[in-house]
């Protein structure tokens, strides 16, 4: 693992797109019609902070920034988009859902992404659809994209200060714990609803003995 003292994200250590640029290409326009300024910029910032977390960690580059360019494909869609295209998919539309339905857009923007560009590899599709939630079993890619979304240099918060200064000084499954305990206690503390599987994956990262911070 390569250290960082002080990472800075967004400054593409890792190259370019590579086997991805014709379809980067592609999408880029396609994503800023679909999505706010905001959304946007969100997306670019946290593929290069993706592609940089790659080199540090050694996970492949390319695969990184592609996923995670495109991890939010579906956000900012309407409710009613989301809840009918996670129903077709066979997703339970409960309560908690319901309370936040934005949370579907990992998983509906997954199948997007999967039907527009059908040359993607499944590591990819799958990266996108645990972006928000997680799920028990995260490769290095769906940890390092969750990461990138949380780290990029739009966002400010005193926790996301101190994950940026945790880069290359802790393993990514370390990182990807701290990362994640942090998106809980932001939804506590701001007495958000939280769902189900939020809980079940905190539980099964605990379980198989990874630090949490105090």
């Amino acid at each position: 693992m390569q250290q960082s003292e002080s990472f800075t994200p967004g400054n593409s250590l890792g190259g370019s797109a590579g086997k991805y640029e014709s379809l980067a290409e592609r999408a880029l326009p396609l994503l800023k019609e679909r999505l706010d300024d905001y959304g946007y910029l969100h997306s670019c910032k946290a593929a290069e902070t993706a592609r940089d977390l790659a080199f540090i960690y050694q996970v492949d580059t390319e695969d990184a920034y592609i996923a995670t360019l495109l991890h939010d494909w579906d956000r900012g869609q309407p409710k009613d988009y989301l809840v009918d295209a996670a129903l077709k998919m066979g997703i339970e539309i409960t309560p908690e859902v319901l309370a936040a339905p934005q949370i579907l857009h990992a998983h509906t923007g997954a199948m997007q992404v999967k039907q527009l560009f059908p040359e993607l590899p499944e590591n990819i599709i799958i990266a996108i659809r645990h972006h928000t939630v997680g799920d028990e079993n995260m490769s290095d890619l769906d940890k390092l994209l969750y990461v990138a979304d949380m780290i990029e240099p739009t966002r400010s918060s005193p926790r996301v200060s101190t994950l940026r200064e945790m880069v290359g000084t802790i393993d990514l499954d370390t990182l990807f714990q701290q990362a994640y305990q942090a998106t809980m206690l932001h939804l506590i503390h701001n007495r958000k609803v939280m769902h189900p599987r939020t809980t079940e994956v905190w539980n099964a990262l605990t379980m198989k003995g990874i630090p949490s911070s105090d």
